[in-house]
């Protein structure tokens, strides 16, 4: 669950970004840069996971040629990030966001708590989604099925905001290795995130 000071967080430094024009709103041609932000966002995803599989398989190693010792589980949760970064991009998109180019990825994640979050706009999109798998939607009732898309919702927010932090982490902090768990987790969330926006996109 996203904590109501993140929240507030993002809502404060969303209205000092509209002011000082690191963060457009209203532009419907942006529209048409989603499938490009989506394409960038799978083919990250592919990238984190060939890298994934080339650190931890055997055989995949010896097809590509690279030392049995090799392994990249950095650049996994990089690219990781990055497909989910990508996927937030092509949301802003859909509703006429653009982040400027400074401060790129801090004001992405503020953005999408901002405008996704802390007016649930996010959980109503799942909404949708959950409402068209559910067939027995009396049996559970809206009010349950609310509570669980909410929690959808904010699990894809924690899942990206970890992603962010943990891709700041690693890829600057030469002294610590990024090992496979975390990798492996990285690569999880962001086939999640990018599948569960995906999804959204397509509605």
């Amino acid at each position: 669950m996203i904590e109501k000071r993140r929240i507030e967080e993002a809502n404060r430094n969303v209205r000092q970004y509209l002011s000082e024009a690191l963060l457009m709103i209203g532009d419907s041609e942006l529209k048409k840069l989603m499938p490009f932000f989506m394409d960038q966002a799978e083919r990250s995803l592919r990238t984190a996971s060939l890298l994934f599989d080339i650190s931890t398989d055997e055989k995949v190693k010896e097809a590509v040629r690279v030392e049995r010792s090799f392994e990249s589980h950095l650049w996994v949760i990089v690219t990781s990030y990055y497909s989910m970064f990508y996927a937030t991009l092509a949301l802003l998109a859909s509703e006429g966001i653009k982040a400027g180019r400074q401060l790129v990825h801090k004001v992405v994640a503020d953005a999408l708590v901002h405008f996704f979050i802390s007016n649930r706009r996010l959980a109503k999109m799942l909404e949708v989604y959950e409402e068209a798998k559910e067939t027995s939607l009396e049996l559970i009732g809206r009010e349950e099925l609310m509570k669980r898309v909410e929690k959808k919702a904010d699990e894809l927010i924690v899942s990206y905001e970890r992603e962010r932090g943990k891709r700041s982490r690693f890829q600057y902090d030469v002294g610590e290795m990024a090992k496979r768990g975390y990798a492996e987790t990285s690569l999880r969330r962001a086939r999640e995130f990018v599948s569960e926006m995906r999804i959204m996109l397509l509605k």
